[in-house]
């Protein structure tokens, strides 16, 4: 019995060591709450807005860098590929169709490719 009464005081021991361990970690944790509540609500609104602005922007402005990459893309496909259709272009540069289509038709507007008889070609 002495031996089982020594584990159980061991573990009784440890028991309320993590305890006093658990409590400190929940204080602090309250803690890092408080400070993090008062940290948002010292940001005023406007900021908030404004970091958004400035993500949609980025995006904005990464989805036109995008726009004349594609623009480049399907002119140099032309070039190569006179003749080629939106199905032939999205294919061969694996976009979209229908994004192809309308930026085909863009082109021809600016005056920077043709229709051609079957398809599109580069001017």
């Amino acid at each position: 019995m002495p031996r089982t009464q020594q584990a159980i005081d061991t573990l009784e021991a440890q028991v309320a060591d993590l305890r006093a361990h658990l409590a400190r970690l929940e204080a602090e944790l309250k803690e890092a709450h408080a400070s993090r509540e008062e940290a948002i609500g010292a940001v005023p609104q406007r900021s908030l807005r404004r970091a958004t602005a400035r993500r949609a922007s980025k995006r904005r402005a990464e989805a036109r860098t995008l726009k004349a990459d594609t623009r480049a893309s399907i002119l140099e496909f032309l070039a190569r590929h006179p003749g080629s259709t939106a199905g032939e272009v999205a294919k061969g540069l694996d976009l979209n169709r229908s994004s192809v289509s309308s930026r085909l038709t863009q082109l021809v507007k600016l005056g920077h490719i043709r229709k051609a008889k079957r398809g599109y070609a580069a001017r």
